[in-house]
């Protein structure tokens, strides 16, 4: 299941690629992946969505990026993690949790990118970065509500009073 989702979240991010956001901030994404994230998070447990979620951005970079977006993308993904763990134990609903990684993804990202040009003025940038995180975050976590309640039926895995 572990690879499956690896594999399913590969595919999306290379998919994402392809869609072209029509905002003149970079680092704006829909986060596609994040799906698989999550339906990992909530159907597996953290110790199966943590190797996912590293295992994918780790491809990912090697395939379609350079050892400076995997950087972006690991501070991403490990930050986003966390705070998706912590805010499931805290009990907000997947649109919660998915609203606070992709802030998170956005935050860790920009801390990095802060750190690797060395000027504090690309913070300036944080607030849209927000707001595009949020919106991102409400999407992919309709696309993983609708998904898990399926595959919960299909599959019979899962905890229903996760959801």
């Amino acid at each position: 299941m572990t690879a499956s989702l690896t594999a399913v979240g590969l595919i999306l991010s290379y998919l994402e690629t392809f869609i072209v956001i029509p905002v003149n901030v970079p680092g704006i994404r829909l986060g596609l992946a994040n799906i698989v994230t999550l339906l990992a998070l909530y159907l597996l447990g953290p110790s199966y969505a943590f190797p996912v979620t590293i295992i994918r951005v780790s491809l990912a970079a090697m395939l379609f990026g350079s050892p400076v977006s995997f950087m972006y993308s690991i501070a991403g993904g490990i930050f986003s993690f966390a705070s998706m763990v912590i805010s499931k134990r805290l009990g907000f609903s997947v649109y919660g949790v998915s609203v606070i990684g992709a802030v998170a993804h956005n935050i860790a990202q920009t801390v990095v990118a802060v750190l690797f040009i060395a000027n504090v003025y690309i913070f300036a940038v944080l607030p849209v970065l927000v707001i595009a995180g949020i919106i991102a975050g409400l999407l992919t976590g309709l696309c993983a509500s609708v998904l898990m309640k399926r595959l919960v039926s299909i599959l019979h895995i899962g905890d229903k009073k996760e959801r």
